[in-house]
């Protein structure tokens, strides 16, 4: 039996960034910070958060940003992760010393960290995913900084009631200058984007930690409401729907590399076809499970794509058709 890899898309995601450090004298800050509403799809929320005016781009690291989306599909290939929620913001002084934001829940008085969120909208033809850091320091600290890093963590829920995290990662650096005086607070405020994502494959976006938690529902789960991710190939007698009975392919693996200053994510789908056929129609169906933090709240969303490969020509009755969903993440 033969078999034959067809690409059935290859879909061009642009991943970007941008990044603003202020200070703000003590008194002033709460007139800086501002209520800004946030959707996950049709879900609306408020985050507390500086303005996204004058921002600065920032440099996306490729190795890391792969790295952060392969252990991201590997919580939701799986079920399991073996790491712990973290988002951090590291700042480097002109002397070389470092100062770590690490995460928190909101910002307070007199401490340091990083707030987080993530909204997706837009078109199905095109959607946007925007992850938001704010790091900030209301301490008394003072220092020069002159470069910065941000590291991510990856969330998953496993099932009903759980949040799980892969380790971080540095996803993206910026060369920025900061000047933190001890009666100024300081505020960072980064903004990653992922740009032009069909809604078929929003599935393969990461989801962050973040104030409302959001996770992505694992494959596998042990108390309902599994993400699902599924390819089904018409074979000329069968109900060719998403609800229908066409044979499905299996889409159990992911291949990830860098290549050429981009990432490569290829999903490979493995079907049996009846040969003889000059086209197959190939219908993709996606079903993704949001989860908050309350846990009782689940945020749902459906879509599909279909399209016609050609499959081989090759006289057997009956191929092995691998086809491959490709994405290539550009990164500027």
């Amino acid at each position: 039996m033969p078999t034959k890899e067809t690409v059935i898309r290859n879909e061009i995601v642009r991943v970007s960034g941008k990044v603003k450090a202020i200070t703000i004298p003590k008194e002033k800050t709460q007139e800086i910070l501002k209520r800004v509403e946030l959707r996950l799809l049709d879900k609306k929320y408020e985050v507390l958060m500086p303005s996204v005016d004058n921002m600065e781009k920032n440099n996306i690291d490729l190795q890391g940003m792969m790295t952060f989306i392969q252990k991201y599909l590997s919580m939701i290939y799986t079920g399991s992760s073996n790491g712990s929620s973290n988002v951090q913001i590291v700042i480097t002084d002109t002397s070389g010393n470092k100062h770590q934001l690490n995460y928190a829940n909101t910002v307070t008085d007199n401490t340091q960290g990083v707030t987080s969120t993530m909204q997706i909208f837009g078109p199905q033809n095109g959607m946007t995913v925007q992850y938001y850091f704010i790091g900030f320091d209301t301490t008394n600290s003072s220092y020069q900084g002159n470069y910065l890093e941000l590291y991510s963590s990856a969330s998953m829920s496993p099932s009903r009631g759980y949040i799980s995290y892969s380790p971080p990662v540095r996803i993206a650096y910026a060369n920025l200058s900061i000047s933190k005086l001890p009666n100024y607070d300081l505020f960072i405020l980064w903004m990653i984007e992922f740009q032009n994502v069909p809604s078929y494959i929003i599935l393969f976006i990461p989801t962050i930690p973040g104030n409302p938690s959001i996770a992505t529902r694992a494959f596998f789960t042990n108390q309902g409401y599994p993400s699902t991710f599924n390819v089904y190939v018409n074979n000329g007698n069968c109900t060719f729907t998403c609800s229908g009975n066409c044979p499905k392919g299996n889409t159990g693996n992911f291949m990830i590399s860098v290549q050429n200053n981009t990432i490569v994510l290829q999903i490979p789908v493995l079907a049996l076809l009846t040969n003889g056929t000059s086209s197959a129609e190939v219908l993709i169906c996606e079903h993704v499970y949001y989860q908050f933090t309350d846990f009782t709240t689940v945020q749902d969303f459906s879509t599909s794509y279909s399209t016609t490969i050609v499959p081989p020509s090759s006289g057997y009755i009956f191929v092995a058709l691998l086809t491959v969903i490709a994405i290539t993440f550009t990164v500027s």
